[in-house]
């Protein structure tokens, strides 16, 4: 489905990033593993080598356009193009492992940490691969947002604000980048079984997954699939939002 495509996915340590890496690897992608932790990342890249396919790491942080772009640099120079950029990486808060911060508890720094990386990341990675993607005249971008910006949950202002920005961001670039053959989607996944839920206690989680129509939490591979779908050549999709909540957000 994705032979001989280059493939970039932010946050690709854990949780959704490293359930799309396995799915884009077992699809034919080349996949760059992009993160802030070199430890986390190698032994993804590890992980992914052990299973007889291609990928290198690379350690970057998003909220910094200059690391980024260099990171584009050298998958360009390395593979000689760049096909698709999955923007996962994402943090709830730089302070707590809670979701819940009131709002007039949030400074400066908390504002824009949780927006430097959830939001201006996305846009940094974007910028970094679209001369790329342009001058191919052809890819796909793919943004991970979440049903938070359409739901708020109490006390995640910047995480929530963060989520409903990636979504307009989204459309934006599918306007900008619909000339060039490169089509801009976005997944929105709800409750999902991550390292972000660590912290929440297994009865809420229990009692949130009770709530949905499916009868049950999201796992990564369900959104990776997702990923993947958006990923897909001759797709006819651009500047969308996929909730992938089990129906969790249903009206």
């Amino acid at each position: 489905m994705l032979t001989g495509k280059v493939a970039i996915i932010t946050g690709a340590g854990k949780g959704i990033g490293r359930a799309t890496a396995v799915e884009f690897a077992r699809a034919g992608a080349r996949v760059v593993l992009v993160g802030r932790r070199p430890d986390s990342i190698e032994e993804m890249n590890n992980y992914i080598a052990a299973l007889g396919f291609d990928s290198i790491s690379i350690v970057a942080d998003v909220s910094n356009f200059v690391a980024v772009n260099k990171m584009a640099k050298q998958v360009k120079d390395r593979y000689g193009r760049i096909d698709i950029l999955v923007n996962n990486a994402g943090i709830a808060s730089t302070k707590t492992a809670s979701w819940h911060m009131p709002t007039l508890e949030i400074d400066d720094d908390e504002w824009d940490g949780v927006l430097a990386v959830n939001l201006k990341g996305q846009f940094n990675c974007a910028k970094a691969v679209m001369p790329h993607m342009m001058a191919q005249k052809g890819g796909s971008i793919i943004n991970l947002s979440s049903t938070s910006a359409l739901v708020p949950t109490f006390g995640s202002a910047p995480y929530c604000a963060s989520e409903a920005g990636i979504m307009a961001l989204t459309r934006v670039l599918a306007r900008e980048l619909a000339s060039y053959h490169i089509r801009v989607n976005c997944v929105a996944p709800g409750l999902t079984l991550t390292p972000m839920q660590d912290s929440m206690p297994e009865e809420a989680i229990d009692m949130a997954a009770g709530m949905i129509p499916l009868g049950r939490a999201g796992l990564p591979l369900d959104i990776a699939q997702v990923i993947l779908f958006f990923a897909s050549d001759g797709l006819f999709v651009t500047g969308q939002t996929l909730l992938v909540d089990g129906g969790g957000t249903m009206h």
